[in-house]
């Protein structure tokens, strides 16, 4: 019983230590005119130079919360699709926070000269339709800064990292005119080829029930092409970081042909530095880690070639075949560090060493075909290689003698086959699904080091499914 209470004792001094220092910031987002809630708007906490920090969105009553976030000043910004942009100095935030209201005012769009044909956003069963105005399109440079443009509720864009997720930090699925894509595809679109966004925010089972789906539908043109790059570096020597994009499109008659590739770099240095102490009923622990430089690098190329063939209102057919190649010789959980304790009087030395390198082509085909009554037939194959290698070591030394050497190397290799045919229809009231899918895969792994072996998985599943999904008032409902 001693020894539980000494345990929880130690646990509550550390959970309290880590909170030390750390406040919550709340408010609720309402409209300026009516004082009525708004709901799902986007909400982002900023640092002082405008650097992203955290995000959320508010709930149902309007409500949002950022939870243990360090004492200091920022700025909150509010924004919601029909709404200007919001923004709150929030000044030495030493203690929990409430702002109260957070109040949005409806954008007003002088309109000169220009017939209004559609809504904005449209509401159907299983999505919604956002037209981006010319206003946001032409303040965009690609398909990922459009849709920070929109700002669609619960869709977190993080142009530090190049996201796109949901609060929790929930991935979302992308597409383009139906298709599965990467966020490096995105990125290569031209916002005036953007026809519309079809917003998912509560997908069916032919998603893979995911968080969310964006589906950018693009413009097809009968000639011509384009080449666009977007390129962000800082010099080397200083801080090696990059973020570089370049794609190009020819269209010719009902083919399109095109390449895009992303390059990002990471070559820095950080330092970590920890404290904690444990309070025992007959002494107090204190053990203090002294962080050295330690170097992150992360270098990532990605390659698609794309062909497709369309004919509007009929079918189409895309192939897209892609190279993922991703070297990381010091991994951000690298760490060279001294540790210290009140109760030895010789410190420990700390050395954790990762690395990680992977190589994945994919080829990528799929097809779609329209057929009368709001029905449609799609049939996606992909087929995947991934060859992986990664390694650790850590090592503990006291005295300049080794006590802890541990060392793992894992060497992969992933084969994958999916093959997925689906049946969809679209009604007054809601949609109609059915699917079937079959997942086929050769695993290998090698395990060398404090511990070797070799480890075989060959995996098959197939499933079937069938949905009915309609939305009546503010409810959806999918049987």
């Amino acid at each position: 019983m001693k020894q539980r209470l000494i345990i929880l004792a130690a646990l509550f001094i550390i959970v309290s230590s880590t909170l030390l220092g750390q406040i919550n910031i709340s408010g609720t987002v309402v409209d300026t005119d009516t004082h009525n809630i708004i709901e799902f708007a986007n909400i982002a906490l900023l640092k002082q130079d405008s650097s992203f920090v955290a995000g959320a969105s508010s709930d149902t009553k309007g409500l949002f919360a950022f939870n243990n976030i360090p004492t200091g000043d920022y700025i909150l910004s509010a924004t919601f699709v029909g709404y200007g942009k919001r923004y709150i100095p929030v000044k030495n935030a030493i203690e929990n926070t409430d702002l109260g209201n957070v109040p949005l005012k409806p954008s007003d769009i002088a309109l000169k000269d220009v017939t209004v044909t559609a809504n904005a956003v449209i509401q159907k069963p299983d999505r919604k339709v956002i037209i981006p105005s010319d206003t946001q399109i032409k303040a965009s440079n690609s398909g990922v800064t459009l849709l920070r443009n929109l700002q669609l509720s619960r869709i977190i864009v993080n142009p530090l990292n190049n996201t796109i997720t949901l609060p929790g930090g929930d991935a979302v699925q992308l597409r383009i005119n139906g298709v599965e894509v990467t966020i490096a595809e995105i990125t290569a679109i031209q916002p005036e080829d953007i026809i519309r966004i079809e917003y998912h925010d509560d997908p069916g089972m032919r998603y893979g029930n995911v968080g969310a789906v964006i589906d950018y539908i693009t413009r097809r043109r009968d000639s011509g092409g384009n080449v666009s790059a977007n390129l962000a570096n800082v010099p080397f020597g200083v801080l090696g970081w990059g973020e570089n994009f370049l794609s190009a499109k020819v269209n010719h008659k009902k083919s399109e042909f095109g390449v895009n590739a992303y390059w990002s770099r990471r070559n820095i240095e950080w330092t970590r530095e920890n404290e904690e102490t444990f309070v025992f009923p007959d002494k107090t622990l204190t053990r203090t880690e002294e962080g050295q430089p330690t170097t992150f690098k992360d270098d990532r190329l990605n390659v698609a070639l794309n062909y497709s063939l369309n004919e509007a209102d009929k079918y189409m057919f895309n192939a897209t075949l892609r190279n993922n190649y991703q070297k990381t010789p010091n991994q951000f959980s690298d760490r060279n560090s001294m540790i210290y304790s009140s109760d030895n009087n010789n410190p420990l030395s700390i050395s954790d060493h990762s690395t990680w390198r992977s190589y994945s082509p994919s080829l990528d085909l799929y097809y779609q075909r329209n057929l009368k009554n709001d029905q449609l037939l799609i049939f996606n194959l992909v087929g995947t290689y991934i060859d992986s290698k990664s390694t650790r070591s850590y090592q503990e030394r006291r005295n300049n003698i080794l006590n802890t050497d541990i060392y793992s190397s894992v060497l992969g290799d992933k084969y994958s086959l999916i093959g997925e045919g689906i049946y969809e229809k679209t009604l007054k009231a809601g949609k109609i699904s059915a699917g079937l899918k079959h997942t086929q895969s050769y695993t290998s792994n090698s395990y060398e080091g404090n511990v070797t072996a070799n480890v075989g998985l060959n995996f098959a599943e197939t499933y079937g499914y069938a949905e009915f999904q309609f939305k009546k008032n503010e409810f959806d409902y999918s049987l």
